[in-house]
Formats: structure tokens, sequence, C-alpha cells
């Protein structure tokens, strides 16, 4: 091979030698991803955005891969990746959390009422009750209120899958117990 022939391939071997040195651990990147992740976990990504969170995390750890094998360059580009689908996931669990406590609120709204109604119920119907029926009604009211409680300090804590559920089995319970009465105040079995 000529001299000629080899001064290109060495020359260019010598930049490509000269620019990865160059290149520093993208420490502004690195941090404005973990940042990112950090809100995105705050909001439960994982469980209110699993796959924008899946895809951010695969980005994160393909990053880490590379900052370990000193790839900065590379490791850059996919830590600006990262951060941006961490920021998408933050922001679509943060919308899917408002959705769902919108809908607790509602659901929240309907059992106050339902529950103040067969409250009174009970009171109106109660000489038509025996006792061992108003024990009953009153276990029920009594569980009732527990999973009022536990639906506010689910909710309180942002832990608003449990509140649904619970605000969902509430319902449920409300409407059982209104059943119950009914059947107990005009003796017939309700469907």
């Amino acid at each position: 091979m000529s001299l000629t022939a080899r001064t290109p391939i060495g020359f260019g071997l010598y930049l490509s030698l000269a620019f990865s040195g160059c290149t520093s651990r993208p420490e502004e990147q690195l941090a404005a991803a973990q940042k990112a992740m950090d809100q995105a976990n705050e909001q439960r990504a994982a469980e209110f955005a699993p796959a924008e969170w899946r895809n951010a995390q695969d980005a994160w750890q393909k990053a880490q891969g590379l900052l370990a094998s000193q790839s900065y360059g590379e490791a850059q580009t996919l830590l600006v990746r990262a951060r941006s689908r961490f920021e998408r996931a933050r922001d679509i669990a943060k919308s899917k959390r408002g959705d769902i406590r919108k809908e607790i609120q509602g659901m929240e709204g309907t059992i106050d009422l339902r529950y103040k109604s067969l409250k009174e119920n009970i009171d109106r119907g109660s000489a038509k009750l025996t006792s061992a029926r108003k024990q009953g009604l009153t276990k029920s009211c009594t569980a009732i209120d527990k999973n009022i409680e536990k639906m506010k300090s689910d909710l309180e804590q942002g832990n608003y899958s449990q509140a649904r559920e619970t605000a969902q089995a509430t319902l449920r319970q409300v409407y059982e117990t209104e059943k119950e009465l009914l059947t107990y105040v005009t003796g017939k079995k309700q469907s």
C-alpha cells in the first residue's frame, strides 16, 4: 500500500480517537434525565403511563451502559431521549391521575348523598325493625364509615387507584344496605 493510500485511513483514525477523547461525561444531560425520572416517579408513571415509563427506562438503562463504557457522545443522545420520555410519562400520568381524582370525587359525592339518605331511612323505619336487623344495619353503616375514611386517606396520600377501588366498594355497600333496609321495611325481597 502506498503512503498516499494509508494517509486518509490514518488521518481518519486519528480524528476519531481525538474526538472520542475530547467528549466529556454528559453531567448536565444526566442530571436533567434524573430529574425528569424523579418527577415521573412522583406522578406514579409506572402505574398510570406504563408504556411510556418502560420506554423511558429502556433509554435510561442503555445510556447507563454507554456511560459505563465511556461512550459519552452516544450516552448524551440517549439521556436526552430518556429525559424527553420521562417527561412524557410524567405528563400522561399526571393527566390520568387528575381524571381518576375527578372520578373519585364524583363517587364521593354520590356516596355522601345516598349514605345520608340511607341513615335517614334507617331512622324513619327503625320502628319496623327488629333489634337483630337494626344491629345488622348498624354494622353495615360502621363498615361504610370505615371505607369512607380509608377512601379519603388514600386520596390524600395520592393512592388514587386504591381510593377508586374503595369508593366503588363503598358504593356497592351503600346500595346493598339500601336493598337490605327496603326488604326489612317492605317485607319483599329486592333484586
